[in-house]
């Protein structure tokens, strides 16, 4: 009996048996326990044989195992079912990932629940208030265009320019002008009067007067339209140098206009002034750099034989107009006519100027009677006017020899460090 038990118990290869289990929890667990159980029976029966071996006449009831190794068995057949299931999914690989899919998306889809029922129905309420949006857009739309209609009708019916003529007028007599007014000339015209003149008057006015006139209707035409159809839109305004006829006295003054008109105006989206002047420049810009780097951009153009280009500029780099004619004179590719110009400028104003000298005399030096410096000598000592017309023949223009020409000037004046200074 107890080799037979011996044999019987070592089928079920006590050794291996801990490691059939490779699945779900529960399982593992009844697997467990009905392997422990089967253990105790047989350690339990062996010492029963043992028992009845050393003592024969002593009865004996070996322990039952069916009951265990029926769960043992349905525990099998429990993994071989799952082992079957997971077989087929591998069988049919897509239809068990679609299957996955499904349940994930049905997952996600029960966890997001409230918030996509709350997009849904704020959804419905913003594409019902979008509608109602575009609705009133359409109808403001015709709106404002039935109301540019009428008030391009009514403004046909009441143009009126008395408003510019007397804004005109106070203009001139803050500048100081009382020469000559403005009047109305027919329904929607101008002309210009004079106390002692009914004709003609424009043409009795000088080119600083005329400048004025033009610069006080043109800021008008900029606050108003050019025809009575026309609606206010932005505006973009370009002023070109107003001051280039003007008497000094002016200057202050237009530079005043265009700062209450144009630069303190919400009415134009922006403002171009271009100038020569350097005191006309400094009028217009923002002495305070906070300001003006928040409201003004300044640019520099510069203009020689390979063309026109636009440079930004910081305020602190504008020279004043000496020191701009020396810069010119040393550019190689500046025009002969202004390099000869410039120099012209330059004797004149160091030695008229500054040193209180008489223009011609400084070129009665012997020095400068060499056949070099002629040409030099004859361009220096004209009319600036007549030079433009005169060095166009480039042959005779060589910008060395007018360099050493206006060296040579200096130097024998008695100015050499000065040259030296200013050609750095």
């Amino acid at each position: 009996m107890q080799e037979s038990y011996k044999t019987a118990a070592g089928e079920l290869v006590f050794d291996n048996i801990d490691e059939l289990v490779v699945t779900t929890p529960q399982i593992s667990k009844q697997w467990e326990l009905a392997v422990e159980e089967i253990k105790s029976i047989y350690r339990e029966n062996t010492l029963q044989i043992e028992s009845k071996l050393k003592s024969p006449s002593t009865p004996i009831t070996l322990k039952s195992c069916n009951s265990t190794i029926t769960r043992l068995n349905d525990t099998v057949s429990q993994i071989n079912v799952l082992i079957d299931k997971h077989n087929s999914k591998l069988l049919n690989k897509a239809s068990s990932l679609n299957e996955i899919k499904k349940r994930f998306w049905e997952l996600m889809r029960w966890e997001y629940d409230q918030t996509i029922s709350t997009y849904k129905s704020e959804s419905a309420v913003n594409q019902k208030e979008e509608s109602e949006i575009i609705l009133d857009q359409n109808t403001k739309i015709k709106e404002i265009a039935t109301c540019k209609q009428s008030i391009s009708n009514l403004r046909k019916q009441t143009v009126n320019i008395e408003e510019a003529i007397e804004n005109i007028n106070n203009s001139l007599l803050d500048i100081g002008i009382v020469g000559f007014s403005v009047v109305k000339h027919g329904d929607n015209l101008y002309k210009i009067a004079r106390s002692d003149m009914n004709s003609e008057v424009f043409h009795s006015l000088s080119e600083g007067e005329k400048t004025v006139i033009s610069f006080l209707y043109f800021i008008e035409l900029c606050k108003g339209e050019k025809t009575a159809a026309s609606s206010p839109n932005k505006k973009v305004v370009v002023i070109d140098d107003p001051i280039s006829s003007l008497s000094h006295l002016y200057i202050f003054n237009i530079g005043q206009l265009i700062k209450k008109t144009f630069f303190n105006s919400s009415l134009y989206e922006q403002v171009v002034v271009l100038t020569h002047s350097l005191y006309f420049f400094y009028e217009l810009t923002h002495t305070n750099k906070t300001k003006r780097d928040e409201t003004q951009n300044l640019y520099r153009i510069i203009k020689n034989s390979d063309g026109s280009s636009i440079l930004s500029m910081k305020y602190e780099e504008i020279q004043n107009d000496y020191q701009t004619y020396w810069a010119m004179i040393k550019d190689s590719s500046t025009p002969p006519a202004l390099v000869a110009n410039c120099m012209r400028n330059i004797v004149e104003y160091f030695f008229s100027f500054v040193q209180k000298k008489d223009f011609n005399n400084v070129f009665q030096k012997p020095a400068l009677s060499a056949d070099k410096f002629k040409t030099f000598y004859r361009y220096m000592n004209r009319e600036s006017h007549s030079l433009g017309q005169n060095i166009f023949d480039i042959k005779e223009f060589n910008h060395e020899i007018f360099k050493d020409g206006l060296k040579l000037i200096f130097e024998e004046c008695g100015y050499g460090e000065h040259y030296k200074a200013m050609t750095k």
